[in-house]
This record gives C-alpha cells, structure tokens and sequence, in this order.
C-alpha cells in the first residue's frame, strides 16, 4: 500500500482501487457470500481493513461499484430467466439464486473491465496486455509462479497480491503485500516498473525479490535495479539508488524514508525452495516466518524464549517440521490442546 502520494498522485487511483477490490471479492462467492458485509469478506478481510484504513472514503467507493455490478447482474439474470427458462425442469429452476448471481457476476465483471481473473486452481497461463490490472493473488501457504506475455515471470510467496498493469507503453505492477520474485524479459521499449507502499523498482533483463509486509525489503539478485523511495515531503525530490546484485535494501516499518543497503544473506534467497538456513537467527523471526506459510501457528507459552538464536536448516513451509525443530532445540513439548496452534511449552 502506498504510505506517501507523490506529487504527481493519479486522481482515479482510488477508483480503480475500488473497482479491483470488488472484482476480486465478488469472484469469491464461496467465500464471500455477501460483498457487503464489511465484516465477513473471508480471506481478503485484512488487506481490505488496511486499504481501507488509509483512507475510509474508500468503503463508499467500494460499494457504489458492488452496487452497480450487482445491479447489473440482476438484470442479466432477469433477461436471461425469460422465455426458454420457464420450461426447464424443476430441478433447474431451484438452483440457488447466489449461484445465478456468482455467473452473472463474473460475466458482468468480465466485459466491463476486460480483466482477466487468474483462478488459483488453474493450470498456468500467459497474462497478456490489458487495460485494467489484473489480480493475482495467493492463499496462505501457497507459493506459485504466474507467466507474463513478455516472457517474464513472477514466483508469488504466501499470501501476496500483485496487480499486473501491462500494456503496448510499460509494464507495471503493484505488489499490495506479500513477497515475489521478479524475473524480468528485457523489453527497452517498455519500461518493467514495481511499486508498493511507495517504493518504486525499475528493472532490467535480471531477477530481483520484493517483500511488503511490516516493513518493505527489495533484494537484487541478477542484475541491477534502481530503486525510488518514498517522499514524506512533495516540494523534495525523491531518494533514488541502484542496487547491484546481491544488495539487500531494508525499510523498516515506521522508518520510512530512512533505509539501509546490505549484502544479502544467503538465506534470502532460499524462500522459493522451502527449506532456509538460519544462521544464528532470533526463535521468533523462524517463528513468524513458519506461522505466514500456515493456518496452523506455533506459540511459545515463554514468549522470552524466542530471543534464544538457532542455527539450524529449516523447512520452513511445513509448520509440524517446524514445530518439531524447535522443541528439539529449546527442550520443550508440543501442546496440541487448542485448535490450530502447536504450543511450545515445558515438560511437567
């Protein structure tokens, strides 16, 4: 999410914002039976309640366009329920009407924004040029990589979203939150531009990581990049640098624009295999890292413990290996007393 709006801020931003916000909702009927229902929007309630902290005029902007897709899908129901659909059988005619609704929907949403809504159960496929973005996004514990027409590619950590913008001028993306890995097909004639929660990256033929999540983290990893950082103040120009391979630039939340640059660790690169090396890495940073790939989260009952360092390679996807590590390290047992939680707790 961006924290600081340049001057040059594009006024339908939130607007399109919104228009992808319901799209992505709506699609999600089983989950989301009611698009309304601020409350209840199953797994993307918390990047929803963030986006719409930032700024509260956007839940009007939301529902105004649930309003006019809803509206426009009950008429397309209503067209099509006409005629040939009154001598259908009985067992037709008592299909639920959410699920009219979810098709219609989709259609609706479909030739309205032209975009192109990529199902997390589908095979892969190329993301080609669209005028709006395109949403892709991954669950909790999933890690998939997406195919862009160029013949970039995008691998997507654990519950990231990013927004694809391509067409004949640039290629843009908007990583919401989470993390990805860039690998970028060099293309002179249309720029490869990342941004997210004000950072901006500008690529090359290469490879680069970026992570939005407390803070904000770009790691160069083939190649260059050159990075724009956010401004807190319009009248300033903004900081920009370039990474070399193998730099590591760290924005911690709350220290914007204050930044670091630092040779990467080799463990950086190791969340697309599964298993990391932690070289003398703090319980608690092995914890969270393990709890964002599950929906199943590991506790420590002495929570003075996760200052305790562990040098150790680790599956990190695999909260039960994990866990399992952990006690052995720590010299504790697994309490599973509690739904969804490992408890690291002491002998009795």
């Amino acid at each position: 999410m961006m924290t600081d709006l340049p001057a040059d801020h594009d006024p339908h931003e939130g607007s399109r914002d919104a228009h992808e916000w319901a799209m992505l909702i709506m699609a999600d009927a089983d989950a989301v039976p009611d698009p309304r229902n601020l409350d209840r929007l199953g797994p993307h309630q918390r990047a929803f309640d963030v986006w719409i902290a930032e700024n509260p005029s956007r839940k009007l902007a939301y529902l105004r366009v649930v309003d006019t897709v809803q509206q426009a899908s009950q008429a397309a129901v209503q067209t099509h329920s006409r005629g040939p659909l009154l001598h259908q059988t009985r067992k037709v005619e008592s299909r639920p009407p959410r699920l009219l609704l979810a098709a219609s929907v989709a259609l609706c949403l479909l030739a309205a924004t032209g975009l192109l809504w990529r199902s997390t159960d589908a095979p892969p496929s190329l993301i080609g040029q669209s005028e709006a973005r395109t949403p892709l996004e991954t669950r909790v514990g999933e890690v998939r990589t997406e195919r862009l027409e160029d013949g970039s590619s995008i691998l997507l950590d654990t519950d990231t979203l990013v927004l694809i913008g391509y067409t004949a001028e640039r290629r843009t993306i908007e990583l919401k939150r989470g993390r990805a890995r860039f690998t970028v097909a060099s293309q002179t004639a249309r720029p490869f531009l990342v941004h997210g929660r004000g950072i901006e990256v500008t690529a090359g033929v290469g490879q680069f990581d970026m992570t939005i999540r407390k803070g904000a983290r770009v790691h160069a990893i083939e190649g260059e990049v050159n990075v724009t950082l956010p401004r807190t103040d319009p009248r300033q120009l903004p900081k920009a640098l370039t990474l070399h391979s193998g730099q590591l630039l760290t924005l911690k939340a709350g220290q914007i624009p204050d930044f670091s640059v630092n040779p990467a660790k080799r463990s950086e690169q190791q969340w697309v295999s599964g298993v990391k090396s932690y070289d003398y890495v703090p319980v608690s940073d092995v914890i969270a890292e393990a709890n964002s790939y599950s929906e199943t989260k590991i506790v420590l009952a002495q929570p003075t413990l996760g200052a305790r360092e562990i040098f150790a390679d680790i599956e990190i996807r695999n909260i039960e290996r994990v866990a399992q590590a952990l006690s052995g390290f720590l010299n504790l047992k697994i309490e599973r007393t509690q739904k969804n939680i490992l408890l690291l707790t002491a002998e009795k």
